[in-house]
């Protein structure tokens, strides 16, 4: 898990709260020097930590946004650490600068996993994944098929064949591509297999 944190606590504590189960391990990322208001956000943070979420290493992380370079460089030191894994990415507090250089860091380190920020009315919580900054684009001829996968629940290469106008061994490298991107998903069902879209291949129609 990764936050970002500014003045107020409660965007960081409720993303501790969604996301605490399995995790061992919070970087809270502050901007330096730090300020009063951020210190004590810090610091109910921490108390929240060590009151609730026992096993869970908190580490925080101080970099200047000022300075890019620098900072990126330090977020990508973090994603080194942790090959592999799955990131949450909370970036609903925090200078803009600050989160747009974590965003970077984790765009150029192709790290797995997504961002995650609050709506402003607190009623809900959006989350993007990191692929969608790093999938190719699909061609206009797989574009055709996202479209048409996103109509229905599931299709069959041959229904998709079909309705598209697409010769099956030709469809068969479009699809090919589509899986590697993770744009969409095989699914068998009594024997046949059946493709749907993705929530990362609605992001590209």
């Amino acid at each position: 898990m990764i936050t970002t944190l500014g003045f107020d606590e409660k965007f960081t504590i409720r993303f501790l709260m969604r996301h605490s189960e399995g995790s061992r391990v919070l970087y809270v990322i502050t901007a330096e020097p730090m300020e009063e208001r951020a210190e004590k956000a810090l610091r109910n943070v921490e108390d929240f930590v060590r009151r609730y979420l026992e096993g869970v290493e908190l580490i925080t992380k101080s970099v200047n946004p000022a300075n890019p370079p620098e900072a990126i460089k330090a977020f990508k030191e973090i994603f080194t650490k942790h090959p592999g894994e799955l990131f949450a990415i909370n970036v609903s507090g925090g200078m803009r600068a600050l989160i747009l250089e974590l965003v970077t860091a984790a765009v150029i380190s192709r790290v797995n996993g997504h961002l995650e920020i609050e709506l402003e009315n607190f009623r809900g919580v959006v989350r993007i994944p990191l692929a969608a900054f790093t999938t190719p684009p699909p061609g206009s001829e797989e574009v055709k098929i996202l479209k048409a996968l996103a109509k229905v629940r599931g299709m069959a290469a041959r229904e998709l064949s079909k309705e598209l106008g697409i010769p099956r061994s030709t469809l068969y490298k479009y699809l090919g591509n589509l899986l590697n991107n993770k744009l969409v998903k095989s699914v068998k069902y009594e024997g046949r297999v059946y493709y749907e879209i993705t929530e990362l291949g609605l992001m590209f129609i």
